[in-house]
């Protein structure tokens, strides 16, 4: 039997510890239950994709601005941010436009864009992709070409 102590006066007395929980009970399954209905549990993981490719090693392909390349001197090792969402108004090279597109609200409302961040080796002149459909992002691959992407830009 557990027992425990208390100081009186100079005295130490001893009781035992049940002594202070008279009450008992029977628990059953049903103490558990609750009436209210319980909450759907969301994604499992932050990480976890929400949107149709969004975390695939297929890259975001953008909103087409243009249906030609531009071509652009870009400088060996320097580091360039080119505009992967289509919106920038400094087109090829992203201006952070695409906050905007995350929109305000807690609620995720589309995938998340981000610039490419890139260097090149040598200094030259580079045809950097404007209809954002390219495999090679950020290069041009002649995508633009397609039918579907001419029509798309009057």
């Amino acid at each position: 039997m557990a027992m425990s102590s208390r100081v009186v006066g100079s005295r130490a007395c001893l009781r035992p510890a049940f002594s202070y929980f008279t009450q008992t009970r029977n628990i059953s399954s049903d103490d558990f239950k609750t009436d209210q209905p319980q909450k759907k549990k969301g994604r499992s993981h932050p990480e976890t994709p929400q949107f149709t490719k969004e975390h695939s090693g297929e890259p975001l392909k953008g909103k087409i601005h243009d249906k030609k390349p531009f071509r652009m001197e870009l400088q060996a090792n320097k580091n360039y941010s080119w505009c992967v969402c289509g919106t920038s108004k400094s087109q090829p090279l992203c201006d952070g436009s695409h906050k905007q597109l995350w929109g305000v609200s807690e609620k995720k409302t589309g995938p998340k864009w981000m610039p490419l961040r890139f260097q090149v080796d040598e200094t030259k002149e580079y045809w950097l992709c404007n209809c954002k459909q390219t495999s090679k992002q950020p290069f041009c691959d002649g995508t633009h070409k397609q039918p579907h992407i001419q029509a798309a830009i009057k």
